[in-house]
């Protein structure tokens, strides 16, 4: 039977937290502990080998990635594409394999985390989404393992984060995309624990204010297709709105559908990432180009010269200009 890091706590007489800290070579562990620690794991034989490799050479060349749930459909989420791309070619040039751990839920990605650096497989871990109250993030800071948020975490001290600032953001957006004289104007989301939608309600109720319009915000349980639509419905039952901020693409898709299929005209509309849309929309429709790709380049970036301990720096905005 398989040996856990549990038994290796238990046979050493330390916690698992210890044993994570000695797996990583943590600064903090006495010689003393980590020498006991790896005595047992010698005798117990613990695995994969790979993490003995790595207990010498005190790194495996690896870095394990978080997925949330809204990447599963991963082929109609252009924004979660081009972030793996951004980590991948960057993980490559700095000579680091990519281990990718696709969650159904919270729940999974803070299992998939516990697992990967409990394994010994990975030397840091790269998160793509972040909560309030993130159980993830608490972990990996008591461990004091090395790890990058993809997103601007609630509490940002000791946390490496790369984001966009989402607030300003979706505030320039309202400002270019509502003409001068409307009354109101609505937002579409997705999760409302997620950072990035708090940050970006709060930026379109900032610029709506000083419009001085009415703001009505509608947020769904993600960020899918069919949410866009099930908004969509709401938003137009309860009132005659003309102005749309839409949080996400696949959101933008399904709000989209709704339209075309209650032939609703004289929309503006704005929304975030790339994404390809029909041509009767895409000259009607403001599409605010985020930069993935280099969101991805950066967290690598972060990450690796923590591990190495090359750089101090715990954070990168990527600045993004409306056109």
């Amino acid at each position: 039977m398989k040996v856990t890091i549990k038994e290796i706590a238990a046979d050493a007489g330390v916690s698992v937290s210890t044993v994570s800290r000695v797996i990583s070579n943590n600064p903090k562990i006495s010689e003393s502990t980590k020498e006991k620690v790896r005595e047992s794991i010698e005798r117990l034989n613990y695995k994969p080998n790979i993490m003995a490799r790595g207990l010498v050479k005190k790194r495996t060349g690896i870095l394990g990635v978080i997925m949330p749930k809204e990447a599963i459909t991963l082929f109609s989420s252009p924004f979660f594409i081009e972030v793996m791309q951004g980590i991948s070619f960057k993980g490559k040039e700095r000579d680091y394999y990519i281990m990718y751990d696709f969650c159904k839920n919270e729940k999974e990605e803070y299992e998939g985390t516990k697992k990967l650096v409990e394994s010994g497989l990975v030397d840091g871990i790269c998160l793509m989404s972040t909560r309030k109250q993130d159980k993830s993030i608490k972990y990996l800071k008591e461990l004091e393992f090395p790890f990058v948020i993809v997103g601007e975490p609630e509490e940002k001290d000791g946390v490496s984060w790369v984001d966009n600032n989402n607030l300003k953001a979706t505030y320039d957006m309202v400002k270019k995309v509502i003409p001068k004289g409307e009354t109101d104007a609505v937002f579409i989301g997705g999760d409302k624990n997620l950072t990035v939608t708090v940050n970006r309600v709060e930026g379109f109720k900032k610029a709506c204010k000083e419009l001085k319009i009415e703001s009505h915000v509608y947020l769904g349980k993600d960020f899918s297709r069919e949410e866009g639509f099930r908004l969509a419905e709401i938003s137009f039952s309860e009132r005659n709105c003309k102005n749309f901020i839409i949080s996400d693409d696949n959101l933008l898709k399904g709000f989209l559908e709704y339209l075309e299929k209650f032939h609703i005209e004289n929309i503006n509309i704005g929304s975030f990432n790339r994404t390809n849309l029909k041509g009767i929309w895409k000259n009607k429709v403001f599409l605010l180009d985020i930069k993935p790709e280099k969101l991805g380049v950066e967290a690598v970036n972060i990450l690796i010269d923590n591990i190495l301990e090359e750089s101090k720096m715990n954070s990168k905005v990527v600045d993004i200009e409306l056109n």
